[in-house]
């Protein structure tokens, strides 16, 4: 495991990051977890998956993060014990932070970068572009989602899996891999999925929680971004939409009305690469917007770090601290510039 400079030693069973990490959350009486800026379901089942181990683990354990959770999750164990809040104190040497599907310590809540001096941060996350900002970093850019990097971790520890935990893992997979067929997709993917079936996990009941909990309010919201859908491009391949304050406002929807919307728009044939912007009035980070990208194409992750954001090559996201317009404007130019220098290569 890549760490940075530490006193602190593994055992020789320790022989790989999945181990240490086992090991440091074996050894440690108070877990603090963190989740990043709009939670997803991988960070959630990560999260919750986590939680419930530690806490049949006898272990003290709290969970923060910077965004409300998606009321679709709530279902989830240990969601009631979430505490939204935009900065957390980093001064307890006898707690472990844990982060969990941050690629950088600007995604989740703000402290971090003046934590005091022997904090243990241990990272847990499968982005490539990881900064690698933990005391411990156990990153795997080989698994499809954080939730992949847990598991391994507590079969590692071998820990006891418990039918709620898998199903939280679980959920994770599936959010992260779209439903088994993103390229993030892999034959291990699957093997980990089936294990998690086999201890229990009921798809029927994740079916009703995750995909038909959908509000009038949200589909209201869904129907202002497809108005709005601007194609271009030789075939069409590219897709863009936005969604204001005030379309939040007179829907009625709310942030978390929003997941899954940008995969609707990948549904159209010639599209190659998409792009969503969420306009957020009174944020220092004004306007959030999100990317997707399929093979054949600029990737994601190129696009979002261009505009200070990270990702994945095919599912990545940035924030702008920019008017709406003009960061419509710019996501176009950016995409526009980025594309015809990846085509030139290719």
């Amino acid at each position: 495991m890549e760490k940075k400079t530490t006193t602190e030693t593994m055992p020789e069973s320790c022989h790989d990051d999945f181990h240490q990490a086992a090991y440091l959350l074996k050894e440690a009486s108070s877990w603090a977890l963190f989740t990043h800026q709009k939670i997803d379901g991988d960070a959630l089942g990560s999260a919750t998956a986590l939680f419930e181990a530690g806490r049949l683990m006898g272990k003290q354990v709290r969970w923060c993060g910077p965004d409300p959770l998606p009321p679709a999750y709530f279902f989830l164990p240990h969601t009631s014990s979430y505490l939204c809040s935009a900065e957390c104190s980093f001064d307890d040497p006898e707690e472990l932070y844990i982060f969990l599907d941050s690629a950088n310590e600007d995604r989740s809540v703000r402290g971090l970068r003046a934590r005091a001096p022997g904090i243990k941060v241990l990272n847990l996350d499968h982005h490539e572009d990881n900064t690698r900002f933990g005391t411990w970093n156990c990153v795997d850019a080989s698994s499809s989602s954080t939730a992949e990097v847990v598991l391994n971790v507590m079969k590692a520890g071998g820990w006891e899996i418990t039918p709620l935990m898998a199903e939280c893992l679980y959920v994770g997979i599936i959010s992260d891999t779209g439903g088994f067929v993103f390229t993030n997709t892999t034959s291990r993917t699957h093997r980990h999925a089936a294990e998690l079936l086999d201890l229990g996990v009921c798809l029927a009941r994740l079916d009703a929680f995750l995909r038909q909990t959908r509000t009038v309010e949200g589909m209201r919201l869904w129907g202002l971004a497809f108005e709005r859908i601007q194609t271009w491009g030789d075939r069409g391949d590219f897709a863009l939409s936005w969604l204001s304050q005030d379309d939040f406002n007179l829907s009625g929807a709310v942030r978390s009305d929003t997941e899954g919307l940008i995969g609707q728009l990948m549904l159209i044939g010639s599209v190659r690469f998409v792009a969503i912007l969420y306009e957020n009035e009174g944020a220092p980070d004004g306007v959030k917007a999100s990317f997707r990208s399929k093979e054949g194409c600029v990737d994601a992750a190129l696009v979002a770090r261009s505009l200070g954001g990270g990702g994945h090559p095919r599912a990545a996201g940035a924030s702008l601290s920019l008017p709406l317009p003009l960061a419509i404007e710019t996501v176009r130019e950016t995409v526009e510039r980025l594309y015809a220098e990846w085509a030139a290569s290719h």
